[in-house]
């Protein structure tokens, strides 16, 4: 699979079935409701953090402290993940979202996972659309097929 030789919609497909496999439907859908923009002001905070810098001993330590937390929280995400691929236990919708973050970049690498969030943004400001993949529908209706996609203008129609 070359990323780099496919197109948006290609690398969007694949991410979303990797999605289903991983998560599943539901919690498929779950991650994707979470994708969406933010209008965070990362520059604001930026300038806050620079204004209480700490002497470099003093970093090396916080360093050490937040990478020991870090395996330590790991370790527990990684347990929560196991017990609920066996149905033990819900994971929260950050716990789902952190999880299908790392199946796309597992899956698409890091180029193909931004060029999934992309697309998926283009398509949440295009028209809504409506999956018929999940509808119901007959052999005889040939106008529809599965996998269609109309937009929700023309089921209006």
């Amino acid at each position: 699979m070359d990323i780099l030789k496919m197109s948006d919609l290609e690398i969007y497909e694949i991410g979303l079935k990797e999605l289903t496999l991983q998560l599943g439907a539901a919690e498929k859908m779950r991650f994707l409701r979470q994708c969406k923009p933010s209008d965070y002001d990362y520059t604001a905070e930026r300038h806050k953090w620079l204004a209480d810098q700490p002497d470099i001993p003093t970093i090396a330590k916080r360093i050490q402290k937040m990478e020991a937390a870090q395996e330590a929280e790991e370790y527990i995400k990684t347990e929560r993940v196991a017990a609920w691929r066996k149905g033990l236990l819900e994971l929260t919708d950050i716990e789902i979202y952190e999880l299908g973050l790392k199946v796309l970049v597992e899956k698409l690498d890091a180029y193909g996972f931004l060029r999934f969030i992309v697309h998926h943004f283009k398509q949440l400001n295009a028209t809504q659309t409506v999956d018929l993949s999940q509808q119901p529908w007959s052999d005889s209706d040939d106008s529809i097929k599965p996998n269609q996609q109309i937009r929700e203008t023309e089921l209006q129609d």
